[in-house]
């Protein structure tokens, strides 16, 4: 089907994160857009008619009626595994955003049903797709890699859903995942884990009636196969937009401004400092500091490799298939474990009890 449209339905297509997907579908030549399937009927009608595609309120209907190629599903978390594993069993590629699961015994079972499929299964870490993280994997020095330590500050997540620990799992399953997934990618698999997460900072009334009900805060120690050593700190407890882009900075320069995420990787006399969204600096003794700024949009970039993957078969284009996923996804469940239990979690034998 090289020469052809992919044809694409989008479950969770008149959400905040499928419409995403839907835009930047809409702007290919080679993707056709023909269905969204989402509960929320006023924001499916207003989305189906804006973006002339058609409408469903049942995966099952869309799916039976729809001649796809492929799916994005954008839906709350606990929905995943049973939309995915519907739609490997019609055939189609999917582009699943992430978290995968709550659950890593669901997850399992659909690593095992990909595993049996000769589809795809593409999972949304889109920074694996960004310019910036390939740099960084050209410069990174792993033979002398030895820590990595990042942080995540943020706020009462604006989805509602996501703010109840039931149904988001929190910040490290939910959001903080990208991180772990570039320190997969930068320092390998993860052996131990340990974390310990509070409540203090989102516990009032005021943040409960909002909906919150979720830890506030987060810190989890790595140790990867490989010796390195890493560190991750998250939380909800501050406020939108606490590093603005400073007054008179044009928009090309908002890489100058502070930000809320970021990642530093540590070798041997060097320091690559990873700003989330906007650009690495590599600092390196008795050299000039190097600044390679973010181009494009990430998620364009994922699409892209995802409609060609389609197309072609050719699965070198997808830097985040379902199989190396999984081990994120495993690594931030194995977190939640830890601090829920107050223990070391060994990631192998953690995978091999679950489920």
């Amino acid at each position: 089907m090289s020469s052809s449209q992919v044809k694409f339905g989008i479950v969770g297509g008149a959400g905040r994160r499928g419409l995403v997907h839907l835009k930047v579908l809409k702007t290919f030549k080679d993707a056709h857009v023909k269905a969204i399937c989402d509960i929320d009927e006023a924001r499916l009608r207003k989305v189906a008619e804006a973006y002339k595609v058609n409408a469903y309120t049942d995966l099952d209907e869309m799916l039976n009626k729809e001649d796809l190629d492929a799916v994005v599903i954008s839906t709350p978390t606990p929905v995943h595994i049973s939309q995915t594993l519907k739609c490997l069993e019609g055939g189609l590629d999917v582009l699943l955003e992430k978290p995968i699961s709550l659950s890593l015994a669901e997850a399992k079972k659909l690593y095992d049903a990909v595993k049996r499929s000769n589809c795809f299964v593409v999972v949304g870490f889109q920074s694996r797709y960004s310019n910036i993280v390939r740099e960084i994997e050209n410069i990174l020095d792993r033979d002398t890699l030895s820590m990595l330590h990042g942080f995540w500050y943020w706020t009462i997540p604006i989805v509602g859903w996501i703010r109840r620990r039931s149904m988001g799992g929190g910040q490290i399953v939910d959001q903080a995942i990208h991180l772990i997934d570039l320190y997969r990618l930068f320092a390998g698999e993860v052996e131990k884990v340990y974390a310990v997460y509070t409540e203090r900072g989102r516990d009032t009334e005021e943040d409960r009636a909002t909906g919150f009900d979720n830890w506030a805060s987060y810190v989890v120690a790595f140790r990867f196969k490989n010796g390195v050593v890493g560190g991750l700190c998250t939380t909800y407890a501050l406020y939108p937009n606490i590093f603005p882009i400073p007054e008179g900075v044009k928009l090309e320069d908002r890489a100058t401004a502070e930000s809320a995420v970021m990642i530093d990787i540590i070798c041997r006399e060097m320091l690559i400092r990873y700003v989330h969204g906007k650009e690495v600096r590599v600092y390196q003794r008795g050299k000039e500091t190097r600044v390679i700024r973010l181009e494009g949009d990430s998620t364009v970039n994922m699409l892209r490799a995802f409609v060609e993957a389609v197309q072609t078969r050719d699965k070198t284009l997808i830097r985040t298939p379902y199989e190396d996923s999984f081990r994120t996804m495993a690594v931030a469940l194995a977190a939640n474990f830890s601090a829920e239990r107050g223990a070391v979690v060994d990631l192998d034998a953690f995978i091999s009890s679950e489920g």
